[in-house]
């Protein structure tokens, strides 16, 4: 491999017929919120067998909607993971409510269901679980606790698109799932999400509160050229567009192929990393299938290894950092010792379709030279 290239940690990727899927939206002018994006709610709820789909700017918008339609408000507590994007954070303080961080497995960075339960309070309306690098979260023992405690369980489901958890998609397990679209996800729309429910009530609600609250489908129009209805509750404008939605659709079509790759590549890494001095894997369990957005692993002495990877191409980073490190989600947390311990020696390593054999050789070599 030359020394002048380069392995990323991300490669967004876009199918080559999306730009002409973009055109022919730009040549209809019907640009914002349409048929299209109906289209690309459908055909993920066809490939995913998920029962209610509505297709939203971004993964956060997904993820306030859950909150709102579940009753989160001011003064509430959401459980959540602390590992993951601010993303999935800041829609509960947008809520006016508050993150109640539990600690995360160190094998996993997922949410760690053995500590939720005693943070449980008369203030919790939900439990907010991410799915770290696509790895599914324990989602059978949390849906446990938040049936004992009358609990909504929404899915930050932004790296998990394609994953599978004892055998059913990422989507139809729990009564709120979001994804992300964004551009360096496993399927792009350049930008937005979809908030995935399993109650058809809750899927009314997201249409109308995706459109400031109106409801589109069922508002009857009047003499004055305009529509009578009724907004009764708080709606925001978080709705897709129709040029979103197409490219969403094109790379729909590649699906099958970049999950594929990816899967690949992660079974090369676990092969050849189990034999590399220094390297601890992470768990991967066969009640659970992966969507390989991130490869992540444990190291010691991290910076040296990030050093030296970085002379020899090979980019690798932590990706995100634990939340309460953050001043506005308060201040950094005592009570989250696998946290500590995982924030200490977590890193990943280049994993996305566009990686060639000679990309994967590259970094499994750079790794096994030590740092």
């Amino acid at each position: 491999m030359s020394k002048e290239k380069k392995v990323v940690m991300f490669f967004p990727y876009v199918a080559e017929n999306a730009s002409q899927a973009v055109a022919k939206i730009i040549k209809s002018r019907w640009i914002g919120q349409g048929q299209t994006v109906a289209d690309f709610e459908e055909r993920i709820k066809k490939i995913f067998g998920i029962p209610y789909a509505a297709a939203v700017n971004h993964v956060s918008s997904a993820i306030r909607l859950a909150l709102a339609i579940a009753g989160v408000g001011p003064g509430d507590e959401v459980i959540t993971t602390p590992q993951t994007c601010t993303t999935t954070n800041h829609p509960i303080l947008e809520q006016f409510a508050t993150p109640v961080f539990a600690d995360i497995q160190l094998m996993t960075g997922n949410l760690d269901s053995y500590d939720i339960e005693h943070r449980i309070t008369n203030k919790t309306r939900a439990i907010l679980c991410s799915h770290w690098g696509g790895y599914p979260c324990d989602l059978e023992e949390i849906h446990d606790i938040a049936q004992k405690h009358n609990l909504a369980v929404i899915e930050d489901a932004s790296d998990a698109f394609g994953a599978k958890y004892k055998n059913k998609a990422i989507g139809t397990l729990s009564t709120y799932t979001c994804f992300n679209f964004q551009a360096i996800q496993q399927i792009t729309t350049a930008e937005g999400g979809m908030l995935c429910s399993l109650d058809k009530s809750d899927f009314q609600a997201s249409l109308r509160r995706r459109w400031f609250g109106i409801d589109r489908f069922d508002r009857k129009p009047n003499k004055s050229g305009y529509y009578d209805f009724d907004v009764w509750e708080t709606g925001y404008g978080y709705h897709m567009t129709n040029i979103a939605a197409a490219i969403g659709l094109a790379n729909l079509e590649e699906l099958d192929a970049i999950l594929e790759r990816r899967k690949q590549i992660a079974k090369k890494y676990r092969e050849e990393l189990a034999r590399t001095d220094g390297v601890t894997l992470f768990n991967n369990t066969p009640d659970r299938e992966s969507s390989w957005q991130l490869f992540t692993i444990h190291v010691p002495r991290r910076d040296d290894f990030y050093t030296a990877m970085k002379s020899r191409g090979v980019e690798t980073s932590i990706v995100h950092m634990r939340n309460d490190a953050y001043t506005v989600f308060g201040n950094r947390r005592n009570d989250l010792p696998h946290l500590n311990q995982f924030s200490e020696s977590f890193i990943c390593i280049p994993l996305h379709n566009q990686l060639t054999d000679e990309h994967v050789d590259h970094v499994i070599q750079s790794m096994r030279k030590g740092w």
